[in-house]
């Protein structure tokens, strides 16, 4: 089956929201039609000329990537003779569109801090910085007996029903409705003219703010009635808690020059910048991907021994020190790679659930700008 740039950013904002992105960034589609057919899909950490070249070579119609080709740049003309410039018309000359999940994938669960977590061994993983919650609505709809099944069934499979750890929750109560249909209506029961009673089964359920219009639209496609009977609620309660970085727990407690060369191995590093005693024992793991120092006093605050992230200057590591909190430079680059794996899996997944042709491909581009003697 076919599939057009529009129904794969839809599943990737499934995965990641753009609403959990932070104001300042810059997400989405950056370049391209929506409404084009895509076959090809590269996927990579950076927008930078060698992975514009790898989409070239291999015929890729979509380039998507975990950081923004145009984030802080103030655009006021593209000419080809520059950095930025000569990427735009690359794309646009090949007819490449590009895709990008910044700080959205860093805050959604399962992106970037998430994948990082499991890789350096924490468990009992939680949220370090809240940057949001979900906003809740109730949905309650009117479906005739007999039909409630396969209506509440639709709502939930869109994203409906979830309270916590528990999923498919809904209540129904059971009563007399009344319709008259007027002229120019196709009546699932009854007859135009007549005033039908006939027994319906109230639904109701909790969605996400976000999931509303999917849900709405699902439950709507597997009503039976021409003109569903629908009422929506604003609740007090929030949903899910949304936040920057992560923080959790060793399995087991080891030195911090263990745990460095644990990180090494794990992260795939030439070399390993170190801050903090080697011999203190560490249980407690703060972490940020990317460039995170700002939450580093977080971390501490909430009990880490030791906090991982990326870019760390010489003034921040002497303020670790004071604070008795070790740190580990894992670079950004090695701190954020690991999810272009996980993306590629996602999207091979949408493409055999929906029977999408359509070929998906991991960079073969290194990335990484510095290098070690």
């Amino acid at each position: 089956m076919a599939v057009f740039c529009g129904e794969i950013i839809k599943e990737l904002e499934r995965f990641a929201p753009k609403h959990l992105a932070e104001k300042w960034d810059n997400v989405g589609l950056t370049i391209g039609n929506p409404h084009k057919q895509i076959k090809k899909i590269l996927v990579a950490l950076d927008v930078i000329p060698a992975v514009i070249e790898e989409a070239i070579h291999i015929g890729a119609d979509l380039i998507v990537t975990h950081h923004p080709m145009i984030l802080f740049q103030n655009i006021k003309n593209i000419q080809s003779n520059t950095y930025l410039g000569k990427k735009i018309y690359d794309f646009i000359q090949n007819d490449i569109s590009a895709y990008c999940m910044h700080t959205n994938l860093d805050i959604a669960f399962g992106g970037t801090n998430d994948v990082l977590a499991e890789l350096v061994g924490l468990e009992n993983i939680n949220i370090l910085q809240q940057t949001s919650s979900e906003e809740l609505k109730k949905i309650v709809v009117y479906v005739p007996k007999g039909h409630e099944e396969i209506v509440r069934q639709a709502m939930c499979d869109a994203g409906a029903g979830f309270i916590g750890n528990y999923s498919q929750c809904s209540f129904y109560t059971e009563g007399t409705g009344t319709f008259l249909p007027l002229e120019g209506t196709n009546p699932f029961l009854g007859k135009q003219g007549i005033l039908e009673r006939t027994q319906e089964v109230r639904i109701e359920t909790i969605v996400p703010e976000s999931f509303l219009y999917t849900v709405l639209e699902a439950m709507k496609k597997a009503h039976v009635y021409e003109e569903p009977a629908y009422d929506i609620y604003i609740v007090e309660q929030k949903g899910k808690c949304y936040g920057i970085g992560r923080i959790g727990t060793l399995k087991q407690s080891m030195t911090f020059e263990q745990y460095g060369a644990f990180l090494k191995k794990q992260l795939a590093l030439d070399t390993i910048r170190l801050v903090g005693d080697k011999n203190k024992v560490v249980k407690t793991v703060g972490l940020c991907t990317g460039s995170g120092v700002e939450f580093m006093e977080q971390s501490k605050n909430m009990g880490a021994d030791v906090y991982l992230t990326g870019d760390i200057k010489f003034h921040e590591a002497q303020r670790a020190l004071e604070m008795g909190l070790c740190v580990a430079d894992v670079t950004h680059y090695a701190s954020e790679v690991i999810i272009v794996p996980i993306l590629k899996q996602f999207l091979e997944q949408k493409a055999k659930q929906h029977h999408w042709e359509l070929e998906i491909v991991q960079s073969n581009i290194n990335g990484q700008v510095f290098w070690h003697l």
